[in-house]
């Protein structure tokens, strides 16, 4: 399936904003053969060029199901596609069950809702003229639902105005409260209320749905038990009091939404919201893999499995005892670690340590009395240690 970049259905549309010329017309000829060598679903892997992107279909499939198993009644899961990208996946992930999905940016709603996935949560602030004027065009999609954060009264009014200039009544808007990660979000309580009135007094062209109230570094938090405690001494104090103000006011609150693949069990063990958002449990990279987990809400074994690996080729063997593959940091990302290394029976190689070798290069280290047996030419399968900036550097899986 296409990721982002490459999700239009033809290559003259992808290539539809340039200028036409004969230098263009080689680029687009050039983008046609590519194309057609595109690796199709199910070809062997020896078929594909490295380093490429691979997803393990029936794994991933594993992971596509499990997500919903043991969610109670009136819990929507709402996706975060900013894991994979791809509005072929998010459109699986709808037909499985999901109420739609969240996307961190204006760009990957774009893409989303022209993909066919037209329920779509930007899980950030939406800032700036120009931007705001995009956030307007993609409302007025036909079919569309689109909500958005906000965080400050800048945001809101100039948001209120740029819809009233469009036509667009009752643009969804939730507003994103700090529950203890200090990145974006309003103080809980009464800040956050007041910032919801706000938003209710620019009705029609706004209108207030609820809250969104995301810890994004507790995801990563190895203990569950660890998680479990952000949740009930920041989480859920902020969520509480801050609809305990909405009350007060007179504000209904719809929607309260957040929980990643690290969190969302206890967050939906609060009784406190209504939708949760995770986005790397279908590829689960080796960060997440990390953390100890309970399944869904139910003490036990990971629920999820690992479905995204990086095809990688030995192109350099050394007689000092490492090897070398096509997969530096342009092909998998590095700011949540190393990638695990798994052989082509999809087996963790852990006798096996991948070390940066620069943009173009990973070298392949045994730990150790470990002999590396790699050949020139063997393919190799890198699990990501973050899989997000992974995807972030292919235009298809």
């Amino acid at each position: 399936s296409s990721a982002a970049a490459a999700s239009s259905s033809s290559s003259s549309r992808f290539f539809a904003h340039r200028s036409k010329g004969p230098a263009f017309a080689a680029a687009d000829a050039r983008m046609e053969l590519l194309t057609s060598l595109k690796p199709r679903p199910g070809s062997p892997l020896a078929d594909s060029h490295t380093p490429s992107l691979v997803v393990v279909r029936d794994r991933f499939e594993h992971n596509l199901e499990a997500i919903h198993r043991d969610i109670p009644a009136g819990i929507a899961v709402r996706p975060h596609a900013k894991a994979h990208k791809s509005a072929a996946i998010g459109r699986m992930q709808i037909q499985a069950g999901a109420c739609g999905l969240c996307a961190a940016k204006l760009s990957e709603a774009e893409v989303l809702v022209r993909g066919g996935c037209l329920d779509v949560c930007i899980t950030n602030e939406v800032v700036g003229l120009a931007n705001l004027k995009r956030l307007a065009s993609l409302a007025q999609t036909e079919g569309a639902t689109i909500s958005v954060c906000v965080d400050s009264k800048e945001n809101v009014l100039m948001m209120k105005k740029v819809m009233q200039e469009f036509g667009i009544k009752g643009l969804k808007v939730l507003v994103e409260v700090n529950v203890g990660q200090n990145r974006c979000g309003v103080e809980p309580g009464r800040p956050a209320a007041e910032l919801a009135k706000l938003v209710e007094e620019q009705s029609p062209w706004l209108s207030f749905q609820g809250l969104h109230a995301y810890h994004g570094s507790n995801q990563h938090v190895r203990e569950p038990s660890g998680r479990e405690k952000t949740i009930e001494s920041l989480v859920a104090p902020g969520v509480q009091s801050t609809l305990d103000e909405l009350s007060g006011a007179g504000l209904k609150c719809a929607v309260v939404t957040g929980g990643g693949t690290g969190s969302y069990p206890f967050e939906i063990k609060t009784g406190l919201y209504t939708e949760i958002q995770p986005g790397s449990y279908i590829f689960m990279d080796v960060d997440y893999s990390k953390n100890l987990q309970r399944s869904d809400l139910k003490p036990g074994p990971a629920p999820f499995v690992p479905s995204l690996f990086v095809l990688t080729t030995v192109v350099s063997v050394s007689s000092q005892g490492w090897a070398v593959v096509d997969a530096g940091t342009k092909a998998v990302s590095l700011d949540s670690g190393p990638p695990r290394v798994h052989d082509m029976d999809l087996q963790p190689q852990d006798s096996v340590e991948y070390i940066c070798g620069g943009d173009e290069h990973g070298i392949l280290k045994p730990l150790g009395d470990t002999k590396l047996s790699y050949q020139v030419g063997d393919l190799v399968l890198l699990q990501p240690g973050h899989c997000d900036p992974t995807v972030n550097l292919y235009d298809y899986f």
